[in-house]
């Protein structure tokens, strides 16, 4: 699943498959250093991307040296850092350039930080705000904070909430989209809608995976 692969279609079973999907990866440790940036995103509301991404960070993670970085865009309830049970000390989210995000609240400050989770090397970010809620959110393409990504982490991957489409807006900065969709409910139309949106915007979808097969199989 990197820029320029064949499309690629697996049929999920988590873990075990995950795994070799993950072993078909070029290594994590790039030569030169340079780490990579994956979107999972899925298409439609309630396919199990968030899952999805949360098992490929933390089973990238196992073989990591820098660190892999769960990039949650559902800043207003943090799911993730919830469900991997952030903890611990925060480090600055930005590395030191202009986001792809901008925050706002009815009140306060708000900045988006990362935090070690119980699985080792793996860091996941979280929204932290003071009294208020978010009353708006923007994202915006960023090429020089990817590539401030890449020069300090092996792999950020980035877990698209539901049926969003702002983050069609970054996906020309990524390495490509990994596509998540439930077998037991497939919309082919949506999925080449969004396979089309995606490539329009200058991003690569690097594969397709279906969630939730009754049959653990492989087609390319």
């Amino acid at each position: 699943m990197i820029r320029g692969a064949p499309w690629a279609l697996v049929h999920m079973n988590l873990t075990n498959e995950l795994s070799q999907l993950i072993d078909q990866l070029e290594p994590i440790a790039r030569p030169g250093g340079q780490g990579r940036a994956l979107m999972v995103m899925g298409a439609g509301r309630g396919d199990g991307a968030s899952t999805i991404a949360r098992e490929i960070a933390r089973l990238t993670a196992l073989r990591s040296q820098r660190g892999v970085w769960l990039f949650d865009l559902d800043f207003s309830t943090n799911p993730q850092a919830k469900a991997t049970r952030a903890h611990g000390g925060t480090y600055d989210a930005t590395f030191g350039r202009t986001p792809f995000w901008s925050v706002q609240t009815d009140g306060g400050r708000a900045r988006v930080v990362a935090r070690q989770t119980v699985i080792e090397n793996l860091f996941v970010t979280e929204l932290q705000r003071d009294a208020g809620r978010v009353s708006q959110i923007g994202l915006r393409p960023s090429e020089a904070y990817w590539r401030a990504v890449r020069d300090s982490i092996d792999i950020a991957i980035i877990d698209v909430p539901g049926n969003a489409t702002a983050p069609l807006s970054m996906v020309a900065d990524l390495d490509g989209v990994i596509l998540v969709a439930d077998e037991r409910q497939r919309n082919s139309a949506g999925l080449l809608a969004r396979r089309q949106a995606i490539e329009s915007r200058g991003g690569v979808v690097a594969g397709m995976i279906l969630n939730r097969s009754p049959v653990s199989r492989r087609a390319a």
